[in-house]
């Protein structure tokens, strides 16, 4: 197999790794990058012509895959719904088959729904995890895995003669973490290449907490408290919420959520999977109506994502009797909600990257709050693998070779195996 990392060998985000046999031509991830020339890539970038994004290296040059060329691959595979593994969909060529779990479609589904990422036609090909299906004459075999993005993959991908295991982005401390240890338990041993993310490796003095302390956090704070408790964390974030949902039922607090929320939760929940959601089963959640938002929802994206949740609204009236009594998520767009709301003398949890405290938007976001009495905190714990998990992760697959992806630190792989080998982005290997 010839191999090409077009972006991740010394970088976090933006992966897009090309597969390729005699026969067969695949690209695992298509990711939009998070930094243009070490700097955090400016969000206006993105509405740039497709002629500059080359230009730039954005869209890495790859034959065969833009929608502009003549369609070279047999099939991409997308591991996860967060944008630095899938903000290139776009500029697929669409007659090339898309894989990816039916969580993952969902979560992409509605941030073009809701207009949080371009539109663009997603034809798609479900996998099942732990079901293995072809393309060409090579075979994959996804697996479950513990990450912040709902429905995460990683894959075993096998010719006749050869293994590579792709990690995709991983952790143990969250909700699913038994999937871990089910990936080990299952996947092929001794594998040619294993190409494994190190995202933490950059972040050794950040505190991992699993999901479970971060909800017993939130109660410890909160006990005998009677203020409003406003959090921020990504709406696709489904263990966070999870962990939050949880903390107000130990609390007796009515959990808020805005629409946009209750429709991910609703829309997972009809999957099969087994989440909270605004239903008569969970009669402590309500689902409070964004101004800017719920009108958007009216007037371009369709009623439906609004009037399935009217038994479960709550007022900004409700919301201010009550606010001793909530657990309400926020974000800067909601900012003359909460002034409506008079929240006031409260405590705001912030659970995201730190990076994104930085936005001008959400700088005055906090200083309102602060304003209005609130004290700020931060709360959070990462989606990505620590060292014991990397570390765990090559000795118990034991592959003949590891590349590292999806790091600023490759070069600490020495410590984790001698046989760690640094490769350059758009420079072909073969296995």
């Amino acid at each position: 197999m010839q191999i090409t990392i077009y972006r991740g060998t010394k970088e976090i985000g933006g992966t897009l790794v090309e597969i390729k046999t005699p026969n067969t031509r695949i690209l695992v991830d298509t990711g939009y990058p998070l930094f243009l020339n070490s700097e955090p890539i400016e969000s206006n970038i993105s509405r740039l012509p497709y002629t500059k994004l080359l230009e730039l290296g954005v869209l890495p040059a790859v034959d065969g895959l833009y929608a502009w060329d003549f369609p070279g691959f047999d099939g991409v595979l997308i591991s996860h719904a967060h944008l630095d593994h899938y903000g290139l969909l776009k500029y697929v060529h669409p007659l090339i088959p898309i894989f990816m779990s039916a969580g993952t479609e969902k979560l992409i589904q509605l941030s073009r729904c809701f207009k949080i990422t371009d539109d663009f036609n997603l034809h798609t090909s479900l996998f099942d995890m732990y079901q293995p299906f072809q393309i060409g004459d090579v075979k994959i075999r996804p697996y479950l895995m513990d990450h912040s993005a709902f429905d995460s993959a990683a894959f075993e991908i096998i010719t006749e003669d050869k293994t590579i295991v792709y990690s995709g982005d991983f952790r143990a401390h969250g909700r699913k973490a038994k999937c871990l240890d089910r990936f080990i338990e299952l996947v092929k041993k001794r594998p040619d290449l294993l190409l494994v993310e190190g995202s933490m490796l950059g972040r050794l003095d950040e505190h991992i907490m699993t999901e479970a302390g971060l909800e017993n956090l939130v109660i410890k704070r909160m006990k005998d408290n009677n203020v409003p408790l406003l959090f921020q964390c990504s709406s696709q974030n489904i263990d966070r919420l999870v962990s939050l949902y949880r903390a107000a039922i130990r609390l007796k607090r009515l959990f808020v959520i805005d629409v946009y929320t209750a429709n991910v939760l609703y829309e997972l929940k009809q999957l099969g999977n087994k989440l909270p959601f605004p239903s008569p089963d969970y009669p402590n959640i309500k689902v409070f109506y964004p101004y800017y938002l719920t009108r958007r929802i009216f007037n371009k994206i369709g009623q439906i994502y609004a009037r399935r949740f009217s038994d479960f609204h709550i007022s900004r009236e409700q919301i201010k009797i009550l606010q001793g009594k909530i657990v309400m998520a926020c974000r800067p767009s909601m900012l003359m909600d909460i002034k409506r709301c008079k929240l006031h003398d409260g405590v705001f949890l912030y659970s995201m990257w730190q990076g994104y405290r930085d936005d001008p938007r959400q700088r005055s976001f906090e200083k309102y709050l602060e304003e209005a009495g609130f004290s700020t905190e931060s709360l959070h714990t990462s989606g990505h693998a620590g060292i014991n998990d990397i570390q765990r992760i090559i000795n118990e697959v034991n592959p003949k070779k590891v590349i590292p992806i999806h790091t600023l630190y490759p070069e600490k792989f020495y410590d984790f195996s001698k046989n760690t080998e640094l490769k350059k982005d758009g420079v072909s290997f073969t296995v």
